[in-house]
């Protein structure tokens, strides 16, 4: 896989790409990954898997172009998808980060479930796309291939400021995976800035290649991270607002879940309470120094995130697709 995203990345137009490989304790070296012919390529070995937010902070501090480019070792850019997402970066001076069209690596007419062609939050937390609320996942008909401003995009493949994910604090570590992405660009708009779509700009993904779908682990994180993002990012007001019903909604949720036996998600629900609890003293250091960064108010937060609770929209009132929810 790591090779065939090397040599997309080695291909593409009217880019000079710097890679930056994080070894993040796979116990394998660059022979047996087929890269050592490749010019330009920077390795950090560490021994012990340090989870992906702390890997892709390693490798922005190793790197030293005024642009990063995150991408996952399953995805595979188009030729010209570098220099796309640099141009729109370089035209729009208030974005903080572009987002390409994320496609399924082996159904090419179909999004990825990532951040397809663009994320959005509802004010309680949860994330959707252009292109898939949950588990269900368009077909790309060209619906959704304008440039948009997005609250979010998939750390399979976003491109940000380096000079802003420094100013930001770069990816909480803590979350290990999932929802680290969305919680730095919710930093990064108080700081001022936007996200747009760029669906020009188009990336395969396989997905799914690290921590399983449907896992325990998945489920727990994204509970977890979720949770703590809008303990993190929220004003006090908005924090006693939204997440009282975000915990209700979890509630009911883990009580179905026990109600079916379905152990996996219904622990996932109450372990994330747990470790909440258990860390509510850095949760609050951290609040600190994001609210400390604050140049942009919640009424202008709020705007940015979806009105409705998409659980409520796709579970009850049957929308399924994001041009549903408009």
């Amino acid at each position: 896989m790591l090779r065939e995203c090397l040599d997309a990345l080695s291909a593409s137009q009217d880019a000079d790409v710097e890679a930056v490989i994080v070894d993040n304790g796979s116990g394998e070296t660059p022979s047996e990954w087929g890269v050592n012919a490749l010019p330009v390529v920077q390795i950090l070995h560490y021994p012990r898997r340090m989870g992906f937010a702390a890997a892709c902070n390693r490798g922005v501090e190793a790197a030293r172009g005024k642009y990063i480019f995150l991408l996952n070792n399953d995805a595979v850019v188009e030729p010209d998808t570098v220099r796309i997402l640099v141009n729109a970066l370089e035209t729009a001076p208030d974005a903080a980060a572009v987002v390409p069209k994320i496609l399924n690596y082996n159904n090419p007419t179909q999004f990825d479930y990532s951040s397809a062609a663009g994320g959005a939050l509802d004010r309680f937390g949860f994330p959707f796309a252009r292109g898939r609320i949950f588990d269900h996942i368009e077909q790309d008909a060209g619906q959704y291939d304008r440039l948009a401003e997005v609250f979010w995009g998939a750390g399979a493949a976003l491109m940000l400021r380096r000079d802003l994910w420094l100013q930001a604090g770069g990816l909480e570590q803590t979350f290990f995976a999932h929802m680290e992405e969305i919680d730095l660009l919710w930093r990064m708009r108080l700081i001022g800035y936007r996200v747009l779509a760029i669906p020009q700009a188009v990336v395969r993904h396989r997905g799914a290649a690290t921590i399983r779908s449907g896992s325990f682990l998945k489920a727990y994180l994204n509970h977890r991270n979720s949770l703590a993002m809008l303990l993190r990012n929220y004003s006090l007001p908005n924090i006693a607002r939204y997440v009282p019903a975000r915990l209700l909604m979890d509630a009911a949720f883990a009580g179905w879940s026990l109600i079916k036996l379905d152990f996996k998600n219904y622990w996932a629900v109450i372990r994330a309470w747990f470790w909440l609890i258990f860390s509510i003293n850095s949760i609050i250091g951290a609040r600190k120094r994001i609210q400390g960064l604050r140049k942009v108010s919640d009424d202008i937060i709020l705007k940015q995130l979806y009105a409705h609770s998409v659980v409520w929209k796709f579970f009850i009132g049957r929308k399924r697709t994001f041009s549903d929810l408009s």
